[in-house]
């Protein structure tokens, strides 16, 4: 049995008898919009607990199915795609899988816990090369390929790519193993269960500080393309979402959730496998409050250009965001294609092919890792 399946006994334990007190409201800023899965041994069923869950490029959802000793492979949605694996100690067989992992290229990284080794497989299952690791209890892979492994003694080691993943850097990341996690800037989190804390490192395992806020036994963690950092807060019946330095930016809940793992797709939906019901939950950022640009109403038009003031916020990663602006209106027409904007105050600098006085609508189009976000408001526009 993994060490993160004993944590969970113990941690299943105290949720009946305490919760977090002073949480955050349940489900604030996003809400369940789907749910899959039912215990048996079936496409799209699974055994006693998914410890590992992992989204790829194309918007799969891999799942860790632990005592099934599989990976299964899902849609967005929850459509049984693949799964791949069987009990054993063979080339593409599983003990007790603790964890998954998607590298950039799609290859498929796998903690083999009970076979003490880390599988990488190819997106289809095929077997591709096996990394000694004693009992780990999760990987992760940064943007470059190399390979972080998590030990059930709380060892984190760093595998390199470019070595053919020989073991380099090691570190103590936890007291005990838990979930690892490799963010978009580079950083590397480590569920530390008993020290009721996730911890930060770098690629070289220096420490960078951690969260702490509110979390009682955080076991399953996830990263989005922004480098915030969800945590399954299990005490709580919730999901919580935290910027790099710590701060809660929202949770996500169910009812009975017992989070043992999360992960975080390309769009920015989240997935958590819920122990409690032995099911997949699908989580939506709520969005029912449109989103406006924030620049003056008013904007003025010298010699043909605008100079207009934009504050970006809500960025964590990275710190420059593409993006698209237009303005249009009666006899008003302008467009500034390109630009980089950083977190906080900007100016966009936007050449009026016309440029009379009157009402116009200004348009942006945030792209934040590949993720399109327009904005739009209504301004007065004073020509000179």
């Amino acid at each position: 049995m993994s060490g993160r399946r004993i944590s969970m006994i113990v941690a299943a334990l105290v949720v009946g008898a305490t919760l977090v007190a002073g949480a955050m409201a349940a489900g604030q800023g996003y809400k369940q919009v789907g749910k899959w899965g039912k215990v048996g041994t079936g496409n799209g069923q699974f055994g006693n607990g998914v410890f590992g869950l992992a989204t790829s490029k194309g918007g799969n959802v891999y799942a860790a199915d632990t005592s099934n000793n599989r990976i299964q492979v899902f849609t967005a949605k929850g459509g049984f795609v693949d799964k791949f694996g069987a009990l054993g100690g063979g080339n593409g067989q599983f003990s007790g899988p603790s964890d998954v992992a998607i590298a950039p290229d799609g290859s498929v990284f796998v903690a083999d816990y009970s076979n003490n080794r880390v599988q990488k497989l190819s997106a289809r299952g095929g077997f591709q090369l096996a990394i000694p690791a004693s009992q780990p209890t999760a990987v992760g892979v940064d943007a470059e390929g190399n390979l972080y492994v998590a030990e059930l003694e709380g060892k984190v080691t760093r595998f390199d790519r470019a070595s053919n993943y020989a073991p380099g850097t090691s570190w103590k990341g936890a007291a005990r193993g838990g979930d690892l996690e490799v963010s978009a800037d580079g950083s590397i989190y480590v569920s530390d269960t008993g020290g009721l804390r996730v911890a930060r490192y770098s690629s070289e395992g220096k420490a960078m500080g951690s969260i702490r806020g509110g979390l009682s036994n955080p076991i399953g963690i996830g990263v989005d393309l922004d480098c915030n950092v969800w945590v399954g807060n299990i005490s709580a019946r919730r999901i919580a979402k935290f910027s790099p330095g710590g701060k809660m930016l929202a949770t996500a809940a169910s009812p009975d959730l017992v989070a043992q793992d999360i992960a975080v797709g390309r769009g920015g939906d989240v997935y958590a496998f819920d122990g409690s019901s032995r099911a997949m939950i699908r989580f939506a950022e709520d969005r029912s409050k449109p989103a406006t640009a924030n620049v003056p109403g008013t904007l003025t038009v010298a010699g043909g250009t605008a100079k207009i003031a934009y504050t970006l916020s809500g960025v964590a990663c990275p710190t420059e965001v593409g993006a698209t602006a237009t303005l249009t209106g009666a006899g008003i027409s302008g467009k500034a294609a390109g630009l980089k904007l950083k977190a906080g105050k900007n100016t966009i600098t936007m050449k009026l092919s016309k440029a009379a006085s009157g009402k116009a609508t200004f348009k942006i189009v945030l792209k934040t890792n590949g993720r399109p976000t327009t904005e739009t408001k209504s301004v007065t526009v004073n020509a000179k």
